[in-house]
């Protein structure tokens, strides 16, 4: 099942009612030191919600998520404790809603487009989100 792209600041709606939608974007500087870490690197924080408006339990355990820049090379996962990373896990029944927060290596330009792609189980094609994040 497919859905179109959306802005960041708008929901990626399917037709059997399951929306995606970035609810908070937020910049922090990496403080961790030590294997992994860029201590001083800026990372953008997303949080993302799906809500399972479909009548099927959906199963998100095998989400991945992935951030491109304007000319499609993928942005640095950050991992680090401070990020407060966390990805969908379990399985999301119908009428309800679970968060996940992913965090990446923040552009210089805050302003800058960037493609977001939300991929979260076989049935549902990838959700996309295009444009700067606000």
């Amino acid at each position: 099942m497919s859905a179109a792209a959306s802005a960041p600041d708008a929901p990626v709606v399917y037709a059997d009612g399951v929306t995606l939608q970035i609810t908070d974007v937020s910049y922090a500087t990496e403080t961790s030191q030590g294997p992994g870490t860029a201590t001083g690197r800026e990372f953008a924080r997303l949080t993302v919600e799906l809500t399972n408006g479909s009548s099927q339990p959906i199963d998100v355990s095998t989400s991945v998520v992935t951030v491109l820049d304007a000319e499609g090379n993928r942005l640095t996962p950050v991992y680090t404790p401070e990020s407060g990373a966390r990805d969908f896990s379990g399985t999301v029944d119908p009428r309800q809603t679970t968060t996940a927060v992913y965090a990446v290596a923040a552009p210089t330009d805050h302003s800058a487009p960037l493609t977001i792609v939300v991929d979260f189980d076989a049935l549902h094609t990838s959700a996309v989100f295009r444009g700067a994040l606000t």
